[in-house]
């Protein structure tokens, strides 16, 4: 199964539409997240990232990213994911590639983010 389509997966009504829960569930899954390797480290401060962008109310998204980088916060909040959250080493690896994915496709989009937010706080919270 290709990236886009395991995006596909999370793109649902509510998902899209729910910033509230989405909120609250990613708050609770970072600190379910150990950042104890280096990728888990890079995947935290990217998902972060994502959250930011999506919701700051002062920057207007483009539809498609907002609903990419949307699925791929709720991929990463998923832990029964393709692969489950809990098995060892591996476990937030495809996390990793789905998020990195997104973030390097919509890098324009990022960099138009970064250009027009004067201050940013990496690790706001």
């Amino acid at each position: 199964m290709g990236l886009d389509s395991k995006l596909e997966r999370y793109k649902t009504y509510d998902n899209l539409n729910d910033l509230s829960r989405l909120r609250e569930e990613f708050k609770r899954k970072l600190r379910d997240v150990p950042p104890t390797m280096e990728y888990l480290r890079n995947l935290i401060l990217d998902v972060k990232l994502l959250f930011r962008i999506v919701t700051d109310p002062n920057f207007d998204l483009k539809e498609e990213a907002r609903e990419d980088f949307l699925a791929a916060l709720w991929y990463f909040i998923d832990s029964k994911d393709s692969i489950p959250d809990w098995v060892p080493v591996v476990g937030y690896w495809d996390d990793y590639r789905v998020v990195r994915y997104v973030k390097e496709k919509h890098k324009e989009e990022i960099e138009r983010y970064f250009s027009q937010t004067k201050f940013f706080i990496a690790n706001y919270f």
